[in-house]
């Protein structure tokens, strides 16, 4: 894909579909030719939005009346002169004025094009242009509100501050220090470790709590094992809400995985009900028993139901390496019907009564306090790397920094520290997107909506 050029382009920028409105973006710095044919004799003034009658250019045959906003370079998003058509919601209508400018030579735009413009055109660095393909869709409401952070700036100006940070480092080591350790004054040797040493640190949060966030957008499995008639479907149907799951008193009812995605405050899960384990000669039931444990090896939480002991039913499946202490395990007592209000018992157990659905609330409650919980770091409550090449390049940054502070305490010249400074400040350029090669512009912008 060729985003290198000078053509006004033009897509929709809402949902294809029939709907109330549908907006239209056309961008391009020769677009003021068209101003005429929209707005005739009328002065229009930048960033005001105008009630006209959309006429064919040729024919002036009325398409629909529109609302219009003009923006006047570089004060546009894409830092180009714009318009933004704002029309009835009928895929014709669309359809029909998209038409009218590729009749007079205008494009249609390549996947991202309006935010590679942008980019392009310095209105956002590359992390925001991610960010703005990753709003699109996120799941869940924390992860929204960092990448809003990565969008308006924040987060660059996190990274850009670190820069200056080195590049006065360097400054200091180059001209003041003249890569000599016997003339340094300003800046010891001890000062300039423990300022690495904080970077590497916020560097190895700032990704930690990424992945974190990132897992927290994705979803969580939830799998819910336990022996045949403990309350597991009836458990299942009560926390989606609807009786999914068939239940009886016969052992060996459910015979497959069942799942469901829902959210809990804005988190999503997907909980999965499986068949009751136990060793069985039915051969239906088997297969569906070896699919309910193939689920566990996936979950990243596992309810352990059992109506007498759970813990037990744990350590046992704990100990055949069926679950593992890596993943998130709770323990649930089921059928505790005399129980008013459900029970937690420290942070790995839970009683309650599925049939009277007494202590389900509870229930998710606790596990959607579990995941918040992980998430509470006041240094980057709000801050998150969008892509994986984000990630990637800010884990190479790390790596930089740990080289540096090595070089440091093997008593390495100052020459080898400032350059090693200087590949750091290479890493960051190219998260920014100060630096970087044309292919991977063109692999982050393609994934973008075409109105985008």
């Amino acid at each position: 894909m060729n985003y290198n050029n000078n053509d006004i382009i033009i897509a929709q920028s809402t949902p294809i579909g029939s709907s109330a409105l549908a907006m239209i973006r056309v961008s391009g710095d020769s677009l003021s030719s068209f101003m005429h044919l929209i707005f005739g004799n009328k002065k229009t003034i930048p960033r005001y939005c105008y009630a006209v009658q959309f006429k064919s250019f040729d024919s002036k045959e009325v398409i629909d009346r529109c609302v219009i906003t003009y923006y006047q370079a570089p004060k546009s998003f894409t830092g180009e002169t714009m318009l933004e058509i704002s029309c009835h919601g009928n895929q014709l209508i669309v359809e029909k004025i998209i038409n009218e400018f590729i009749l007079k030579g205008v494009r249609v735009a390549l996947p991202g094009e309006f935010s590679y413009r942008a980019f392009q055109n310095n209105k956002i660095d590359l992390m925001q242009a991610e960010s703005i393909g990753a709003k699109i869709t996120a799941n869940s409401q924390a992860y929204g509100v960092a990448l809003q952070n990565i969008e308006n700036g924040s987060v660059s100006e996190k990274f850009l501050l670190l820069k200056d940070r080195f590049l006065k480092i360097v400054s200091v080591i180059e001209h003041e220090l003249d890569f000599n350790e016997e003339e340094i004054t300003h800046l010891s040797v001890k000062k300039i470790k423990n300022d690495f040493q904080k970077m590497k640190n916020d560097l190895f949060e700032l990704v930690k709590h990424s992945k974190l966030i990132k897992k927290q957008n994705q979803g969580y499995r939830v799998v819910i094992v336990g022996y045949p008639n403990v309350g597991k479907s009836t458990l299942f149907n009560k926390i989606i809400g609807v009786d999914k799951s068939i239940v009886t008193p016969i052992k060996g009812t459910t015979r497959d995985a069942l799942e469901i995605n829902i959210k809990i405050n804005n988190v999503p899960f997907t909980f999965y009900d499986t068949a009751g384990y136990r060793k069985t000669k039915n051969q239906i039931e088997g297969i569906g028993i070896k699919r309910g444990l193939a689920l566990l090896s996936k979950a990243d939480i596992v309810l352990v139901v059992d109506q007498k002991n759970p813990t037990h039913t744990m350590d046992s499946m704990l100990e055949k390496g069926l679950i593992n202490n890596k993943q998130m395990l709770l323990c649930v007592q089921t059928k505790c019907d005399k129980l008013k209000k459900g029970t937690l018992i420290g942070l790995n157990k839970i009683k309650l009564s599925a049939q009277q659905n007494v202590g389900v609330d509870l229930l998710l409650t606790h596990l959607s306090t579990i995941i918040t919980k992980k998430l509470e770091g006041p240094s980057y409550k709000n801050i998150v790397l969008c892509s994986e090449r984000q990630l990637v390049l800010t884990q190479e940054a790390y790596k930089k920094i740990e080289i540096i502070i090595n070089d440091l305490q093997s008593g390495c010249t100052m020459d080898i520290v400032a350059s090693g400074c200087r590949d750091f400040i290479d890493v960051i350029k190219e998260l920014l997107g100060e630096i970087t090669s044309e292919n991977v512009l063109n692999n982050i912008f393609k994934g973008f909506c075409v109105g985008k």
